[in-house]
């Protein structure tokens, strides 16, 4: 088993749980508050936001060292946390354009760059050698 507090590697993959861990409760506080002042409308992609940073950001920081053996670097872990903070606020925009009734087109950015800077923090992971 790896601690965490006894290898100076796991430094940003702390930094990121705890990143992660404070953005998801501000992204749940801040959806409970919006749609407070909604008017009864409510949006799933704003109500379920918060998941986005505990699953992919927590859990995953948490497993990754588990199951690969090795910590990402600094690199890695900004990538990942860079696609998180893109999938989050794309969602919470979709949120707003959903309880304010109407549709923008260019909403299917964030879900795409969002994806594709996770994938390149994935394969920059698995390509270095540690």
């Amino acid at each position: 088993m790896i601690l965490f507090t006894s290898d100076k590697r796991a430094k940003p993959l702390i930094n990121s749980v705890y990143f992660n861990l404070g953005f998801a409760i501000f992204v749940a506080l801040f959806g409970a508050i919006y749609e407070m002042f909604s008017h009864e409308v409510y949006s799933y992609y704003m109500i379920y936001a918060f998941g986005i940073p505990l699953f992919f950001g927590v859990l995953c920081s948490v497993l990754t060292p588990a199951l690969f053996k090795r910590f990402p670097r600094e690199f890695e872990a900004a990538l990942w946390n860079l696609s998180i903070v893109t999938l989050t606020v794309g969602s919470i925009l979709k949120g707003i354009v959903d309880i304010y009734g109407s549709n923008n087109q260019k909403l299917i950015l964030y879900p795409i760059t969002g994806c594709i800077l996770a994938l390149l923090a994935v394969i920059v992971f698995i390509s270095k050698k540690h």
